[in-house]
């Protein structure tokens, strides 16, 4: 979901871009340009804390966002539980190797040996 600060900075930087190409399509002296680009960007930002305001109001956020606490505890349990047999798997198979490269280093021990 968009978060209500990010819309606020989209909407803001949107209306500097617009009020810059509206200054520069009218070809206006800098004074304007600078205060019709600041205009419209003040503008932009207005309408964009009265609409995340309205959204904010009116619109009943727990109900959107609200959560299964104990499913999610149970989700994240069977997943760490999952998680621990995959790292004894691979612990094993460590092992395993391990054991296999010191047994073949002294194979070769032994050859060199005789």
């Amino acid at each position: 979901m968009f978060r209500t600060d990010n819309f606020i900075y989209f909407l803001s930087v949107s209306g500097f871009f617009v009020g810059l190409v509206f200054a520069i399509l009218h070809d206006l002296e800098p004074l304007e340009f600078l205060a019709t680009t600041i205009g419209i960007f003040v503008l932009f930002y207005m309408i964009a804390i009265a609409s995340t305001g309205f959204f904010i109001k009116f619109l009943s956020i727990k109900n959107i966002f609200e959560l299964d606490k104990e499913y999610l505890e149970k989700t994240i349990d069977y997943q760490i539980n999952e998680l621990d047999k995959k790292e004894d798997m691979i612990l094993d198979a460590y092992y395993f190797i391990k054991k296999l490269e010191e047994e073949e280093l002294d194979v070769y021990k032994k050859k060199d040996k005789e």
